[in-house]
């Protein structure tokens, strides 16, 4: 009989992609000249860089680290959205991840129990 796990690893290999993707769009746009430079640094700098730290922040979420631990001084909110989103799929399946801190109006905002 197979237990109940969480799907931890494939988070982390979720993480690993996106920082081998970030350091190969950083050698291509080395190599790239305008306007192809520009996208590649926008997709790493924005797309990649988001996706990143958001799967960092469910990552520890699942590990039970409080986030305050896992992001000591951050200036802005994450996408709680898309965290939720990510514990849903890799965390342990039937999990509540209610509790998880987020502003409470954002929080209903985006229609997250609380």
């Amino acid at each position: 009989m197979e237990r109940a796990t969480d799907r931890r690893a494939m988070l982390r290999v979720k993480i690993k992609s996106l920082a081998e993707e970030a350091s190969i769009i950083r050698f291509e746009e080395k190599r790239s000249r305008q306007p192809i430079r520009d996208e590649l640094h926008h997709h790493r700098v924005v797309v990649v860089r988001r996706e990143a730290r958001v799967s960092q922040i469910a990552y520890g979420l699942i590990r039970g680290r409080a986030l305050e631990r896992i992001e000591m001084a951050a200036k802005t909110e994450p996408n709680w959205k898309r965290v939720h989103e990510l514990l849903k799929k890799y965390g342990v399946a039937g999990a509540d991840w209610s509790h998880v801190k987020g502003a409470p109006e954002e929080r209903r905002r985006l229609g997250i129990a609380a």
